[in-house]
C-alpha cells in the first residue's frame, strides 16, 4: 500500500476519532442538562407538597385560635402550645408519609438518582463517593451509582451495600467517610421542623 493510501486511512480514522469524541462530550452534556431539570422539577413539587402542609396546619390552627379566645387568657396560652405541638406533630408525620409514598411511583429510581445528584454537589473535590440506601432500595443501589457517575467529570460513585438506618432517600459520602450528605427522609423532614414551628407559632 503506497504512502498517499496510508496517509488517507490515518487522516479518515482521525476524522471519524474526533466526531466520535465530539458525539461523546455532547451526549454526556444532555444527561447532565437532563439530570439537572429532573432534580429541580423534583424538588418542585417537593415543595408543593410542603406547601399543602403547611396551609391545612395553618387552617387548622386557626381554627383552635378562634375557639380560643373563648377562653381566659392563662388557659389559651397553655392550649395554644399544646395544639402547636400536636400540629407540628402531624405535620412532619405527613410530610414524612408523603415522602415515603414516594416509593410507590415508578419513576423513584430517578428520584434517588437526582437525589444523589444534588447531594454530590456538596461534595466536590473528594474524590470518589459511596451511595448509601435503605435495605428496602438497595436493590436500586447499583443502577443509581452508575447513572450518577456518568454525570460526574471528576470523580465517580460506588454503591455500599451496607443499608443506610433510613426510611428512604440516600446518603452520600466522600470515599474516606469524613464528609457527608444525609438526603434521607428522615432528614428532610427535621430540616422542616424549625420552619413549620415558626409558622404554627405566629398563629396561635
Amino acid at each position: 500500500m503506497s504512502d498517499i493510501a496510508n496517509e488517507k486511512i490515518t487522516a479518515l480514522q482521525n476524522i471519524i476519532l474526533e466526531h466520535a469524541n465530539q458525539q461523546k462530550v455532547a451526549l454526556a452534556s444532555d444527561a447532565r442538562k437532563e439530570a439537572e431539570a429532573w432534580l429541580s422539577k423534583e424538588m418542585a413539587k417537593l415543595e408543593r407538597e410542603t406547601n399543602a402542609v403547611l396551609a391545612d396546619a395553618k387552617s387548622r390552627a386557626e381554627d383552635i385560635h378562634r375557639r380560643q379566645i373563648l377562653s381566659a387568657e392563662r388557659e389559651k396560652s397553655t392550649e395554644a402550645l399544646r395544639q402547636q405541638n400536636r400540629l407540628l406533630n402531624e405535620a412532619l408525620k405527613k410530610f414524612q408519609d408523603g415522602l415515603v409514598h414516594l416509593r410507590e411511583r415508578k419513576d423513584y429510581i430517578k428520584i434517588l438518582t437526582a437525589l444523589a445528584l444534588g447531594a454530590t454537589q456538596n461534595l466536590s473535590g473528594s474524590g470518589a463517593l459511596k451511595l448509601k440506601l435503605a435495605a428496602i432500595d438497595a436493590h436500586l443501589g447499583p443502577e443509581i451509582a452508575s447513572s450518577v457517575s456518568a454525570n460526574l467529570s471528576d470523580s465517580k460513585m460506588v454503591f455500599d451495600p451496607e443499608p443506610a438506618p433510613i426510611i428512604g432517600g440516600c446518603w452520600v459520602m466522600s470515599e474516606d467517610g469524613k464528609r457527608q450528605i444525609n438526603a434521607d427522609w428522615q432528614s428532610r423532614t427535621q430540616e422542616m421542623a424549625d420552619t413549620l414551628a415558626d409558622r404554627l407559632l405566629s398563629l396561635l
